[in-house]
C-alpha cells in the first residue's frame, strides 16, 4: 500500500477492489468472495458501489488496504497508511492491521509516528539518512535512551508536611505522581538529532 492514495476515482470502491484482484491473476469466484471480504474487513462493504471521489480521505485509505488485501498476501508492505486521515479512521486502520496480524500475516510498516510503531510492531528499524541506525523492540530501543526515569508528582489531600516543606522551600506544588522512562520518539531524537530538516 503506497504513501499516496492508489484508486481509480472513476469506479466504484468495489470494482476497485475487483480490479486490483484481476491483476494478481484471481477470477471467478474466488475473486468474488475476496472483494467482499476485503470491504468487510475495512468496513465499506455498505459503500461498495460508491466512488471514491466521494469518500473521506480515512475511507479511501481503508479502500486502498481492502485493493492491497485482496489477493491474500502473506507480507504487507504499509507506507504511512495513515497520513492526513481522522482519529476514527485511523484507529479503524489500526484495528484492520492488528486483524491480520493476528492472522499471521507480517507487516512492514514505515511511519514517522512513534505511537504507531508502538502499537503495532513487534521490531522497530530506525532509518537516518537512508542508514539503519538502530533495531530492536521497542524496550529494547528504550533502554539506549540517556534519559533516566522522569517522574512528576501531584498531590490531593493530606501529606506529610516535610513533603510539603521541601517541595515549597525549591518553590514546587504538587498535584499528582506519574513516572515515565524514555519513549521511542525520545530514542529518535536522541538518535537522529533535533535539528530541523528539509
Amino acid at each position: 500500500m503506497p504513501q499516496e492514495v492508489a484508486l481509480h476515482e472513476d469506479l466504484g470502491a468495489e470494482a476497485n477492489v475487483r480490479l486490483f484482484g484481476a491483476l494478481y491473476g484471481i477470477t471467478g469466484a474466488l475473486l468474488e468472495e475476496r472483494v467482499r471480504a476485503a470491504l468487510d474487513l475495512v468496513g465499506l462493504t455498505d459503500r461498495a458501489r460508491d466512488k471514491p471521489s466521494t469518500f473521506s480521505g480515512g475511507m479511501k485509505r481503508r479502500l486502498n488496504i481492502a485493493c492491497a488485501l485482496v489477493h491474500d498476501p502473506e507480507v504487507l508492505l504499509l507506507d504511512e497508511p495513515t497520513v492526513g486521515v481522522d482519529p476514527q479512521s485511523r484507529n479503524a486502520i489500526f484495528e484492520n492491521l492488528e486483524t491480520l496480524r493476528s492472522r499471521g500475516k507480517a507487516m512492514l510498516y514505515t511511519t514517522h509516528y512513534m505511537e504507531e510503531a508502538e502499537r503495532l510492531c513487534d521490531r522497530i528499524v530506525i532509518i537516518d539518512h537512508g542508514k539503519v541506525i538502530a533495531a530492536d523492540t521497542r524496550e529494547g530501543l528504550c533502554r539506549l535512551a540517556p534519559e533516566g526515569v522522569t517522574t512528576t508528582v501531584e498531590i490531593d489531600g493530606e501529606v506529610d508536611e516535610a513533603v510539603l516543606a521541601t517541595l515549597a522551600a525549591h518553590g514546587l506544588r504538587a498535584r499528582k505522581v506519574r513516572s515515565s522512562g524514555a519513549t521511542l520518539e525520545s530514542v529518535f531524537l536522541h538518535l537522529t538529532g533535533r535539528q530541523l530538516r528539509d
